[in-house]
Formats: structure tokens, sequence, C-alpha cells
């Protein structure tokens, strides 16, 4: 117990070193300007943006107790990347710098290969083919699969916070209602180095704290030696984000669904990296199934979108509700989205202007007849005799909506920028 006290100090006095860290106000900086560029599209749909000092500080606290479990599950397993000899040979930074070049380079191409699971595979194989970069290949693996392990607890619990709904055209040329959640975290990690230090044998944490036999789980290649391992925690701000789209189901149940899938895909990594320090054989396997499958993940999400079942498109009768804004008169009502409207006041309703007119003449006592996803109709009502009910507070899916965006599979940012250079527009969605 004393033990995992010292361990727990050591992290938080790391932890304590982010606020002097250059690159995590790098990514605080990044993660601003995207939420402010996402602004434009929430006013455009809601009439208003979410507060941007809320969607940054609610990013932040959360990507922070990420990092916490992540380093945690680091440093039971012993997640180390590169070796560290008392002569200084070896680099963490120059590994983590050639990871985040091949990056910035497969963004070029299509923008969701900016993940470590294509940079981190491309790396690990060329370490293990050329021996080039000099990289602790189980290693650089595990700590892909740790931080993917904590992006699907992070979906799964933040994932659809500030979700924007839209109107999106299908491939079939109609006009139904999904979401776009988009959320950035940056997460600071304490990753291990290696030195080689006395002899004697055995593994310390920061050659302060003897750790028992069993420790670590990812065993070196160098552990049961003659020399003694020192682990170096070391902070390594990194940043995780989730985009994606909801169609065939609510925001909420989306992100439920992949977290799920990517937690799958996440400990079938860090099993793999873990036979990796034993056979060699697994350290070729784990670095092909990193971007294969992580690709598979992707492209099966989004076809699972597109040609699915939409759950928000208007029907033959009745208006289907998109969204419903917090502290609105649908809310009070207990109207949610994915419900439709069949009647107001016993007036069935055909259309968003029909329901517009109606309310138009601001009744002061109203009655719905809703019927639920489950086809199960509830009648709700309000009553407001001082100001009348004037609008509900919804956003309904329109039969023929006067903008939309189109649904794309990516593109290069290379072409994008050709495109603005032109003066086109993109209103393209990728998914």
């Amino acid at each position: 117990m004393l033990t995992l006290l010292k361990i727990a100090g050591l992290v938080f006095e790391r932890f304590g070193s982010l606020l002097s860290d250059e690159f995590f106000w790098i990514i605080i900086l990044i993660l601003i300007m995207i939420y402010k560029k996402s602004s434009a599209m929430e006013i455009k749909m809601l009439g208003s943006s979410y507060p941007l000092f809320k969607k940054v500080l609610s990013s932040v606290l959360t990507g922070l107790a990420g990092g916490l479990t992540g380093s945690m599950l680091v440093i039971l397993m012993g997640i180390s990347i590169e070796d560290y000899t008392m002569a200084g040979e070896g680099s963490l930074t120059g590994a983590i710098t050639y990871i985040w070049i091949i990056a910035v380079l497969l963004a070029m191409i299509n923008p969701r290969y900016l993940c470590f699971s294509y940079a981190g595979g491309i790396i690990a194989l060329m370490s293990l083919i050329f021996g080039f970069p000099k990289v602790y290949v189980p290693g650089l693996l595990a700590l892909i699969g740790v931080l993917h392990l904590v992006e699907s607890f992070l979906i799964w619990m933040d994932g659809y916070t500030y979700s924007v709904p839209l109107f999106l055209r299908m491939k079939d040329r109609r006009t139904v209602g999904g979401y776009m959640m988009n959320r950035i975290w940056p997460i600071p990690l304490v990753v291990f180095a290696v030195m080689f230090g006395r002899n004697g044998g055995g593994a310390s944490f920061a050659g302060l704290i003897d750790m028992p036999s069993w420790w670590p789980f990812l065993k070196h290649s160098a552990a049961g030696g003659s020399r003694e391992l020192i682990y170096l925690p070391i902070m390594l701000p990194v940043v995780l984000g989730y985009g994606d789209m909801a169609i065939t189901s609510s925001p909420e149940k989306k992100c439920r669904s992949s977290a799920i899938r990517l937690g799958g895909y996440s400990l079938i990594l860090i099993i793999l990296s873990l036979a990796a320090s034993k056979l060699k054989f697994f350290a070729y396997a784990a670095a092909v199934f990193a971007p294969l499958a992580h690709e598979m993940l992707i492209i099966y999400g989004g076809k699972e979108e597109t040609e699915g079942e939409p759950c928000f498109a208007a029907g033959e009768t009745g208006v289907k509700v998109l969204y419903v804004k917090k502290d609105s008169i649908a809310e009070d009502m207990g109207i949610k989205p994915g419900d439709t409207i069949l009647r107001i006041n016993g007036i069935s309703i055909y259309s968003e202007t029909q329901l517009a007119e109606f309310l138009g003449s601001c009744p002061v006592y109203i009655w719905i007849d809703v019927e639920r996803p489950e086809h199960k109709v509830v009648t709700v009502e309000h009553t407001d005799y001082r100001n009348g009910n004037r609008s509900l507070g919804i956003l309904v899916v329109p039969r023929n909506a006067e903008f939309y965006y189109e649904i794309s599979s990516g593109g290069s940012i290379f072409k994008k920028l050709i495109n603005r250079i032109r003066g086109k527009s993109d209103k393209g969605i990728d998914v």
C-alpha cells in the first residue's frame, strides 16, 4: 500500500508540471480554435452556440480524468517506448516526433489518418524490418492500445456532449436529420523510458521505489539480466479526439456502440503487445493489426450510418422532432428527440409550416399527441395564461430543407485547400 501511495505522489507531481509544459498549452490553443470554428454550424442550426468556455473546460477536466486512468494502466503494465543507457543513448522525444511526422503526412491523404494507430503501426514495422527508428515495439503498440482504451472510455462518458443537429442529404436524395459529434480531449499521460542502473537486477520506479518481482506485466527485453532496470516516468501530453455522425440512432446510443467496439479493439491490441514481449512474431502481428483493424472499424461505422435506416426521417404524417432546446416548453412537456408530433389541440399536423402557423396564434393551452419511437402514442399538455405558447423550442426534420449538408467520405486536405482557393464552398460532412 505504501508503494502505491509513493507512486501516486510521483504521478501527481508529474501532473503538476503541465502548467509549465508548452506543448500542453499548444494543445489547449488548438482545442479552442477547433471549437470556435464549430460554433458557426451551431449558430446556423440552433440560432446560438454552446458556450466556448464550458466546452473547453469540460474537455480539459474530462481529459485529465482520462489521463489519470491511462497513466495508472501504463504504470501497472510498465509500458516503455525506448531505452536510455547511462551514456544517454536513445530518445523518447525522437520516437514521438517520428510518429507525429508520419501522422501529419497521412492526414494530408485523409484527416482521419491523424491517429497513432496508423502512424504507430508504420513506425513499429519500420523498426522491426529496418531497425530504424530505435523503438521498443511492444511498448509502443501497448501505449497505442491504452490510448484507444482511454478514448473508448471518454467516448462512452462524453462523446455525445454538445452534439450538433444537422440536416443531411443522403445518397438516395432524401433529407434526414442527424447529429455531429466533435469532442477533443487533452490527455496528460505518464509513460516510461528505461535506464540501466546498478548491478543486481530487479526494477525500480524512478530509481527511488523498488518494485515487486511480478512487476511489470509488460516485461522489457532486458528484464531478468544482471543490471537493474530503472523506469523513468515522463509526462507526455497527447490529444484524443472523436468525430462521428449519428444518423441511425441517437448520439448517446451511437457513442455507446462506438466505445464498445473501440474498447474491444484496444484490448486485443494490448494482448498482442503483451505477447510480443515474449515472441517477436506477435510484434509483427500487432503492428499490422493496429492500423488495419482501426480502419475496418471506421469503414464499418461509416457504412452503418449511411446505409442503415435513418432515425430522424420525416414520415407521411406528423413531424419528426430532431432536437429539443434546454428549458423549453417541449422539454417541460416531456417531448424528446425521435418523437413524432401527430396532432396539436386535435388538429393533425403534416408539416413544420403548419405547426408554426398554429403556434403563431399564441394559444394559452395546448395538448399534443406524440408518437414515441417504440410506436406508443401519448398525450402531453402545457398551459401558459400569461404569455401563451408561441414556440415549443424544438427543431424538426423538414420535408424540403432550405439548406443541408452533403455526406462525403472525407478527402485530402490538399484538395480542400485548392477548393477554398478557387472559391468553392465545402458543405461535405465526413462519415
